[in-house]
């Protein structure tokens, strides 16, 4: 197996940098670490995968640092476009955690857990949605649908590790959680209140994200055999 500390170690020296900086507010800086931090991590996964290289999950990466690419460049004007190319890879993601599904176990805890759960992400979706914003209110649709896709994304990584707690859907919640909190803290920094410590933990989250995305995407497969196996000798 190849040696992937390398690309670890560069992975979150560029977070680290890229999260300095925006504390300091060192725009060269920003625009030096930020856009090394998907490369790396997609580096990262490069050396520890144990399969071929997946082309969908190659075309999320991709777009994540699009998206990165358009915020550092075009922080106020390029909030739709990286909506956008997020919601194409959140999309692709749910289609994976589908892949991914188990053994099914609807148990009143998990039907309780989960209703309460979308019932919090909805509230917190339309507590939003209704704030008297213009930018939210001319692009209600696409703010609609992205957050309707980021609950879908939610529940399912969630409802997956609540029928089978193992690593994989351990990495699959915990990347789920941090785009969540991500994506939230953004909304929150933007829309309710501006401060610092707000912004800074949206940034720690979405890298985290990233993280936790390639150590679940390589725990997969050895997921989805086990589950045939189950399959096979029910």
């Amino acid at each position: 197996m190849r040696d992937s500390r390398p690309s670890l170690i560069l992975f979150i020296t560029a977070s680290v940098l890229a999260i300095i900086a925006r504390i300091f507010n060192l725009e060269l800086l920003l625009l030096l670490a930020k856009p090394m931090v998907v490369p790396a991590i997609f580096y990262y996964y490069l050396q520890t995968k144990r399969k071929k290289t997946n082309a969908l999950f190659v075309t999320v990466l991709w777009l994540f640092f699009v998206g990165d690419m358009i915020m550092v460049l075009f922080p106020r004007d390029g909030i739709l476009s990286v909506m956008l190319c997020t919601m194409v890879c959140y999309a692709i993601l749910i289609k994976f955690a589908i892949e991914d599904c188990g053994i099914i176990k609807f148990n009143t805890f998990n039907i309780i857990f989960l209703s309460l759960l979308l019932l919090l992400l909805s509230y917190i979706l339309f507590t939003i949605l209704n704030l008297n914003i213009e930018s939210i209110i001319s692009h209600y649709l696409i703010y609609l649908v992205y957050g309707i896709i980021l609950i879908v994304l939610v529940a399912i990584c969630t409802f997956n590790y609540l029928s089978n707690s193992n690593a994989t859907f351990l990495h699959l919640c915990s990347m789920a959680l941090c785009m969540l909190v991500s994506d939230l803290f953004y909304c929150i920094n933007k829309f309710i209140i501006e401060l610092p410590i707000i912004d800074h933990i949206n940034l720690f989250s979405q890298f985290m994200s990233y993280f936790f995305m390639v150590k679940y995407f390589n725990s997969r497969k050895k997921s989805l055999l086990r589950s045939s196996r189950i399959k096979k000798m029910q």
